[in-house]
């Protein structure tokens, strides 16, 4: 009986450890944003003008003690992937690491990663035109997005915040239907 008890105190110290670090990471998004002299828009507009392929993932990090947009493309023609570190002060490219998708023979990227460039690159979708009209419609800062296929659908999913909490938008990359689902 008392293991169980025990089990459970831990159980719930963890959950609110966990709870307090991602509400930190939200809170230090929100500042990195308000500080940026270098928006995403201008990160995204960059990084697709100067990187043949897709973007398939944003998210802000750091690399030396610097704020960075991190960036991830990959190109389906040249089975290569980039990920891309951005100053948010002025844009300048801090990082960069390009890779094969294939490496000893081995793909590293699945089904689903194939069938969601695919249906991208077919597509209409303007990745630029969805960040700005999420930024008004939801007049919240977007942090993260990530190219997503599940259930047949291909679509980018954005993790936008504001002062209130996180929401979650999910947008499919065929229709440029969004829905929204609120986080705290």
């Amino acid at each position: 009986m008392k293991l169980n008890k025990l089990n459970k105190l831990i159980c719930a110290a963890a959950a609110l450890t966990s709870f307090t670090a991602a509400a930190d990471n939200d809170a230090l998004s929100l500042l990195v944003l308000k500080r940026a002299d270098f928006t995403m828009e201008q990160a995204v507009e960059k990084v697709s003008s100067d990187y043949p392929g897709q973007i398939v993932g944003f998210k802000l990090d750091d690399h030396r003690g610097q704020s960075t947009y991190q960036i991830k493309v990959l190109n389906l023609q040249k089975e290569d992937k980039y990920k891309l570190h951005l100053s948010t002060e002025d844009g300048s490219l801090l990082k960069e690491k390009s890779s094969s998708f294939k490496t000893l023979g081995f793909n590293s990227l699945d089904d689903g990663d194939y069938q969601a460039l695919r249906e991208l690159q077919v597509s209409e979708f303007n990745l630029q035109s969805t960040i700005t009209i999420l930024n008004e419609k939801y007049n919240a800062q977007i942090v993260e997005f990530e190219l997503e296929n599940e259930k047949g659908i291909t679509f980018y999913k954005f993790k936008l915040m504001d002062q209130q909490g996180r929401k979650h938008v999910i947008v499919d990359v065929k229709t440029g239907e969004m829905n929204s689902i609120l986080k705290s």
